[in-house]
């Protein structure tokens, strides 16, 4: 059955949300497609990524990505707070903590003919009343064919434009005056081959390897982590930057390098409490617990700059065990919405 024919509780596939509501500035990089409120605090949204989309097609293997998911419902979660909270179009939303577990991987097949579509069903303690300067919570739930595929969930701070400009101004200004603004050149890491990371293009590979390490790479040119211009490294960067560290950290431990390639995440959990600045080197330093018997590996991950960590991120991978296909029948019954 065609997916735009699907029982998905009224909600449409048809067309986008208007790129405003997502906070995109191109049509290609809004992936909600619909969405409605099912009650207080509740929301559904229909989501869809791009079969050819630069950075989440760009993958080795025949799993659609999930971070691809997790940035459809950071998407949703905007539209949510405009469409049904009135908040401002130039609300700032900054995300303090996220976790994403994989629910079934055998969803995430990719057949090579069907773009990656689900539903997102999120709950959250954000409302009109309390939505500004405090820390709000966020469950979500993104069903693939009508399974469980990711969930993610997380908190944040919603700013209004003036807080959040003065916010920055103080903190630009205040690395400025101690010195850390110019705390040594910008390093000109190149990026690693892109298969070391699980890529095939070289624009998406986001971490280099030199004297400090590894680096995060910064091209403020990519059109899916810059579609807009922002005034700091934003979040889906980050997350894409301690991904591909892990997989960095776990060829360089593994007697089969090439293992790597292979791993699945089962979860990753990350929390951020600075913001990361353009004009210094963000350094990932990293450690691993290997367990051979069960063919997993976690990885602790920090992100420092100016000398002072900034985020921190914990993947744990499935070294070995390959991804299950679901049947073509159960991909494409129809998904039921309760409302």
């Amino acid at each position: 059955m065609p997916s735009h024919t699907k029982n998905t509780g009224g909600l449409s596939f048809e067309q986008t949300v208007p790129r405003s509501l997502a906070h995109r500035r191109c049509l290609g990089e809004v992936f909600v497609a619909d969405t409605a409120a099912v009650g207080v605090g509740e929301y559904l949204a229909a989501v869809q990524i791009p079969r050819a989309h630069l950075l989440w097609s760009d993958r080795r293997g025949d799993q659609h990505d999930p971070l691809a998911l997790v940035e459809a419902v950071r998407q949703a979660m905007t539209v949510f707070g405009h469409r049904y909270l009135n908040l401002p179009p130039d609300t700032a939303l900054s995300l303090q903590r996220v976790a994403v577990d994989i629910e079934d991987r055998s969803v995430l097949h990719d057949d090579g003919a069907t773009p990656l579509e689900g539903i997102v069903r999120l709950r959250t303690d954000l409302d009109a009343g309390t939505a500004y300067l405090t820390d709000h919570g966020f469950t979500a739930t993104v069903t693939v064919g009508g399974a469980a595929a990711v969930s993610v969930r997380g908190g944040g701070i919603a700013f209004p434009a003036e807080a959040y400009a003065q916010l920055r101004q103080h903190q630009l200004a205040d690395r400025l005056e101690n010195g850390r603004g110019q705390g040594g050149s910008i390093l000109r890491t190149s990026p690693v081959a892109p298969a070391r990371v699980g890529r095939r293009d070289e624009r998406n590979v986001v971490v280099g390897t030199g004297d400090s390490g590894v680096e995060l790479v910064v091209d403020r040119r990519h059109p899916s982590f810059f579609d807009h211009p922002y005034d700091h490294v934003p979040g889906p960067l980050l997350l894409e930057g301690f991904r591909q560290a892990a997989l960095l950290a776990v060829a360089d431990t593994s007697a089969s390098p090439p293992v790597a390639l292979d791993a699945a995440p089962v979860t990753m959990a990350a929390e951020f409490s600075g913001f990361a600045e353009f004009h210094a080197p963000l350094i990932l330093t990293s450690s691993i617990d290997r367990d051979d018997e069960s063919d997993c590996a976690e990885i602790h991950l920090d992100l420092t700059q100016f000398g002072v960590r900034i985020a921190g991120c914990r993947i744990e991978f499935d070294l070995i065990s390959p991804a299950p296909r679901r049947d073509a029948a159960s991909l494409t019954a129809p998904e039921e919405i309760s409302t």
